[in-house]
């Protein structure tokens, strides 16, 4: 692979204001210390072989830093920015997420009914358990595990098929995902970068938007091969649902982050319980809410999702008290795959259970909400 010659950094300096206490929102970031952040994020891309990384911190609704670090085409020498469109991979769990839930309030769907109502059938152990319920399938606690006998809303057990199972729900309301997600999401925020795949030209279609303009934006994918030391094309993925397949870009995500700082698309009490770990069933507090990872580091609680498939691996960091958020966007899988593998998902270094497992969050947090 070839050197990356970096291109000028873009910095906006931001006016903080305080609040009422006259307290500010959080500690000011200086040029400094944002350099010394990018020139972190690049050792971490040239460490992991990572081809091309679009980032960006955002408060409220302005994106003062974003950075494209590699390239986004090898072969064309093509760099990525902020407009970048990569796949988002499990990301797409917090869009799936905001659908279900609209249908919840409107009083379409309960998180009490049990999954066999809308004709999922889990196989093998679960199968047709009635005990499962939509909650279950929502907050991954639906499988459980060998240690407790495989019962349902005990522990946390991540599953991205269940999830996708989510779609069946969605579908009794009289409209599919892909046309919920297109209606109440993409269009009133006017998501220009942001769609179903489009290699499903079936939910792809329903956004209006022209193929070939997204597909000149979209970052090519690549794979690092230990055996030859390179990293090689390969090919997205192609399945669509609320547990993954949808596209964006840094620019997209952080208007969407802050529809959600605003409080849009659902109400007060339904967006804390988002954002509220699941309690299972013996009182024991787990890592994942209702569409989002959510733990509490130096009494600062932090948000986050991850994404993690074929070519592709993607990070949010939401963290409220600062009014921060962090997008980084990858067309490999390393931004993610590291930081699951291995025996360290048995000592609670997995994303899954900690975000400090990631390098790049690390970044982040020491870099930008510490200073």
């Amino acid at each position: 692979m070839k050197r990356f010659v970096s291109i000028p950094t873009l910095i906006l300096l931001i006016t903080f204001t305080g609040n009422s206490q006259g307290k500010k929102d959080f500690k000011a970031t200086d040029s400094v210390a944002l350099n010394k952040f990018e020139l972190r994020i690049e050792k971490l891309r040239k460490k992991y072989s990572i081809p091309s990384l679009s980032a960006g911190v955002a408060t409220e609704d302005k994106l003062f830093w974003k950075k494209g670090f590699g390239y986004a085409d090898i072969e064309n020498k093509i760099v990525p920015d902020e407009n970048t469109i990569y796949h988002l991979a499990s990301i797409t769990k917090t869009f799936g997420s905001i659908i279900l839930l609209q249908l919840v309030e409107q009083g379409k769907v309960r998180l009490s009914d049990p999954v066999t109502q809308y004709n999922i059938h889990l196989g093998a152990r679960w199968n047709d358990d009635p005990r499962i319920q939509v909650q279950h399938l929502l907050t991954h606690t639906a499988q459980g595990n060998s240690l407790n006998a495989f019962k349902r809303g005990d522990s946390f057990q991540y599953n991205g098929d269940y999830y996708g199972r989510l779609g069946q729900v969605i579908v009794s309301s009289g409209k599919s995902f892909g046309q919920l997600l297109v209606e109440n999401i993409i269009n009133p925020l006017q998501l220009k970068h942001t769609s179903p795949t489009v290699d499903d030209s079936l939910n792809f279609n329903l956004t209006g938007y022209n193929e070939d303009t997204l597909r000149k934006l979209m970052a090519k994918p690549y794979d690092y091969d230990k055996k030859s030391n390179k990293v090689i094309p390969i090919k997205y993925p192609v399945h669509f649902s609320p547990a993954a397949g949808l596209i964006s870009s840094v620019s997209d995500l952080a208007l969407y982050s802050y529809a959600i700082d605003e409080g849009k698309f659902l109400n007060d009490t339904t967006w804390q319980q988002v954002f509220t770990p699941y309690v299972s069933k013996r009182g024991r507090t787990l890592s994942y809410g209702q569409g989002w990872f959510v733990k509490t580091y130096k009494g600062i609680k932090y948000s986050w999702h991850t994404g993690w498939w074929q070519g592709v691996s993607s990070l949010i960091i939401k963290v409220p008290e600062k009014k921060l958020t962090f997008i980084i966007l990858a067309n490999s899988q390393d931004l993610s795959r590291p930081f699951y593998a291995g025996f360290s998902i048995y000592f609670k270094r997995s994303l899954h259970k900690n975000l400090k497992a990631s390098p790049f969050a690390r970044a982040f947090i020491e870099s930008v909400v510490e200073q």
